[in-house]
């Protein structure tokens, strides 16, 4: 055999061993984490909750829950998703759930083992005073979905994962839930560096029902997994590494699921574009309620509409057409990231009409005005907002304590009630007017943490312009995709 010979083949083994070394360090990588990663006894496949199990043999659902949000306490730091996916793989759902929407929870196992008593509870309050069976169990009682795969997000390290990889692509629409968030970022394609993303999961107060926060989470969380799975990444080892050890520490998951099986939701969700994703909302019926014995609000879910949902998704794993929202096309620069979504759960598009145009003015005297009064600010001061409007001669019917993620006052009214609303407003400076049809012809004063004081109100009394909602840009909203 020739020197040249032997110096080939001395390279070639060289470099059979130096791959199978790579080889080796991502595997026992992968596995170092996956078994580095909390797990909880969560799943419960055979509950009787379960609708159909036969027809839903060969797909997955998971459940994706957001907890932990910076700066935010109680339900408000909770979000849900549910997100089902065919046998095949090309087809995939994903719902959001209101955490203060009211929910049977069966009888389950909380986190010490214990048997805890069937209970009608904000849908958050499974899981913060359950534990992630409850939670479960609730959510297979809400859906007849079985769940396969309990995902549990510590949101506060969300922003180290991103940092791993650098920043991570999110695409929005001009209605989306992206547009909603506290960053207050455009329509149109954005890269999120971690500092970005705690102000993008948080909101605004637009959002009624307070499910917003989980659409966020999705983008986010979808385009995460995306960037670590493309090509740059899985040949940068300090990179991979850097952003796995952060994943296993931001995530908590069943006995049954792997790392394997995130993965695979995440190339799932990357991989699909189009009409092969669906989103979408539990409907609802009502917010700002306020059950009987109780001070806290709650969101009321809309039963039979919410019960069509599910049974189309176990049926033929598509959304009621009535139910589909529209997404955006995912970033030309990260094809395999999530694509944006748009809420089915936050207010209506705005009207064209302005409802607080120049030189408007309060046309209903205090006296003639009922009002409800929810104390968003965390510092128990709906006896002192609602104490002042009756002293101006409001009607103040309900007193109650809006735990949902609400950063700004806020005036929520039915369409018929604005010029009752306009009173309102006018009585409380630097609110903002919101209309939606989840109050009826109610009108609810959410106070929020930007409140100052009162101010009087009579016939003739000016109404603030700034009580108008943010303008829509039209350019924005028509844009359909990113790139």
């Amino acid at each position: 055999v020739s020197p040249a010979r032997r110096r080939l083949t001395r390279v070639a083994l060289a470099l059979v061993a130096l791959l199978g070394l790579v080889a080796a360090y991502y595997v026992g990588l992968y596995f170092y984490v996956d078994r580095s990663i909390d797990r909880v006894d969560a799943l419960v496949v055979d509950g009787p909750e379960v609708l159909a199990p036969q027809l839903q043999e060969g797909s997955q659902t998971y459940l994706v829950v957001g907890t932990g949000l910076p700066g935010r306490t109680g339900p408000a730091a909770v979000s849900t998703l549910i997100a089902h996916v065919s046998g095949e793989g090309e087809q995939a759902v994903l719902v959001t759930v209101p955490p203060t929407a009211l929910s049977d929870t069966p009888t389950c196992r909380d986190s010490d083992g214990d048997v805890r008593p069937a209970v009608t509870e904000p849908f958050a309050a499974a899981l913060l005073d359950g534990g992630p069976s409850c939670l479960v169990r609730s959510v297979q009682q809400l859906t007849g979905l079985r769940v396969d795969h309990y995902l549990a997000l510590d949101l506060d390290r969300l922003p180290g994962m991103v940092d791993a990889l650098g920043e991570v692509p999110v695409c929005l629409t001009a209605d989306s839930a992206g547009t909603a968030s506290r960053l207050a970022l455009p329509a149109g394609e954005h890269q999120l560096a971690g500092s970005d993303v705690t102000g993008f999961l948080q909101g605004t107060g637009d959002d009624v029902t307070g499910a917003g926060m989980a659409e966020r989470e999705q983008l986010v969380l979808t385009s995460t997994l995306g960037t670590a799975l493309a090509g740059g990444t899985l040949a940068d080892p300090l990179t991979l590494t850097r952003f796995l050890t952060r994943a296993g520490d931001a995530f908590t998951l069943d006995a049954e699921t792997t790392l394997g099986d995130v993965r695979a939701l995440g190339a799932t969700l990357g991989d699909l574009s189009g009409d092969a994703v669906e989103r979408g909302a539990v409907p609802v019926a009502q917010v700002g309620y306020l059950p009987a014995g109780s001070d806290q609000a709650a969101v009321v879910v809309d039963a039979t509409a919410t019960r069509e949902l599910f049974d189309a998704v176990i049926d033929g794993g598509r959304l009621p057409a009535a139910a589909v929202v529209e997404a955006p096309a995912a970033p030309e620069t990260a094809p395999d990231a999530s694509a944006g979504t748009a809420p089915a759960d936050s207010l209506p598009a705005p009207a064209t009409t302005d409802p607080v145009p120049e030189g408007t003015v309060v046309t209903i005297e205090p006296a003639g005005v009922t009002v409800d009064v929810l104390d968003a600010t965390g510092g128990g001061r709906v006896a002192e907002v609602a104490d002042g409007l009756a002293a101006q001669g409001f009607q103040v019917r309900a007193r109650g304590v809006e735990p949902g993620a609400v950063d700004r006052t806020v005036v929520r009214y039915g369409p018929a009630s604005l010029e009752v609303a306009r009173t309102v407003a006018a009585a409380v400076p630097g609110s903002v007017l919101l209309e939606t049809d989840a109050v009826g012809s109610s009108v609810q004063l959410v106070v929020g943490p930007d409140y100052t004081a009162l101010a009087p109100v009579a016939l003739g009394t000016p109404v603030p312009t700034t009580a108008a909602p943010a303008p829509v840009d039209g350019e924005a909203g028509a844009a359909s995709s990113c790139g």
